[in-house]
């Protein structure tokens, strides 16, 4: 084997090694999504990564995956995902966020489910520049006790 051909099938196996290392690491930061268990009233979700908890829902029945935002007011979602879930057109407003203003459309689910637990008729705020991401806000989360310790969170439905 001439060396032309060594470092050929070194710059292979480099690549390989390579190729490997990425798809572990991005396996270990792709986000960890909790999801309900058959009937369960209680939701354990690992924290990810990132810091930031996800959870598995719907929203008139279609799946979306939400992350828990706490100090969010209101479920948020973009406009890709409001096309998706076919939700109508809202009516204009100005949303003040973490980065300043926002321009966003106020609409209305007909429900929006986490397994078991279900909320009826939620406003969702549709926003342009949100992205794939769907935000489950403070307009959610106050029908859900919310347990959060330093690597879970926990969300069950408040007894009625």
């Amino acid at each position: 084997m001439n060396l032309a051909s060594k470092h050929y099938v070194a710059g292979i196996v480099w690549c390989i090694l390579f190729g490997i290392f990425y798809v572990v690491i991005d396996g270990q930061l792709e986000p960890k999504i909790g999801v309900a268990e058959n009937g369960a009233a209680s939701i354990e979700i690992p924290r990810s990564r990132n810091g930031h908890f996800y959870v598995a829902g719907a929203i008139n029945g279609q799946a979306v995956t939400f992350m828990v935002d706490t100090g969010a007011s209101t479920v948020a979602i973009g406009t890709a995902m409001a096309e998706r879930l076919n939700l109508p057109r809202g009516r204009p407003t100005t949303l003040q966020t973490a980065n300043g203003l926002a321009q966003a459309e106020e609409t209305q689910a007909r429900e929006l489910s986490l397994g078991s637990i279900v909320v009826r008729d939620v406003r969702v705020m549709v926003m342009a520049n949100l992205g794939t991401e769907a935000l489950l806000g403070q307009n959610v989360l106050r029908h859900l006790e919310v347990v959060q310790t330093a690597d879970t969170m926990q969300l069950k439905a408040k007894p009625q």
